[in-house]
C-alpha cells in the first residue's frame, strides 16, 4: 500500500499524521503553520518525499447537517492543487467532530491538549478512520 499521509487543515495549523508502511497503523506527525497555499503546499510535498507518502487524505470539515462551509472550501481547494502538484492521489474524507475526538483521546490519555497536539492528533483520527475503511472495503 505504501505510507499515507493524513492532513488536518485548519486556519493556522494544518496538523499532520502518517501511516506506518503496512497502512494498517496511523501517528501523529506534528503540524505546520498555514501561511498561504503555496507554502504549505512545498511543505506537504518535502515531508511526502522524505518519509515516502504515496498518498494523501485530507479531512473535509462539513456541517452536521452535512453541507459545504468556508472551511470545507479550504480542504477542497487545497486537495486540487496537492493533487496538482504533487501528483499524487489525494482523497478527502468527513472528518466531522475529529478535532472533538483527538481532545476526547489525548485528555483520556492524560495529555495535555495544546493546539499543535490536537491538530496532529485530529489528524491522526481522520487518517486512521480512512486506513480502517480501506481494510473493510
Amino acid at each position: 500500500m505504501g505510507r499515507v499521509m493524513g492532513i488536518d487543515m485548519g486556519s493556522v495549523r494544518v496538523g499532520l499524521a502518517i501511516s506506518d508502511e503496512s497502512g494498517i497503523l496511523a501517528s501523529g506527525h506534528g503540524h505546520l503553520i498555514f501561511k498561504g497555499y503555496e507554502d504549505l503546499i512545498q511543505g506537504l510535498i518535502q515531508i511526502a518525499r522524505r518519509e515516502s507518502v504515496m498518498e494523501f487524505v485530507i479531512g473535509l470539515p462539513l456541517n452536521m447537517n452535512g453541507s459545504h462551509g468556508p472551511q470545507a472550501a479550504k480542504a477542497e481547494k487545497l486537495a486540487g492543487m496537492l493533487r496538482h502538484k504533487s501528483g499524487l492521489p489525494v482523497t478527502l474524507s468527513d472528518e466531522r467532530l475529529s478535532t472533538v475526538e483527538a481532545t476526547r483521546l489525548l485528555h483520556a490519555g492524560g495529555k495535555k491538549a495544546t493546539r499543535g497536539i490536537v491538530d496532529a492528533a485530529a489528524a491522526t483520527v481522520i487518517l486512521q478512520a480512512f486506513l480502517d475503511g480501506q481494510k473493510k472495503g
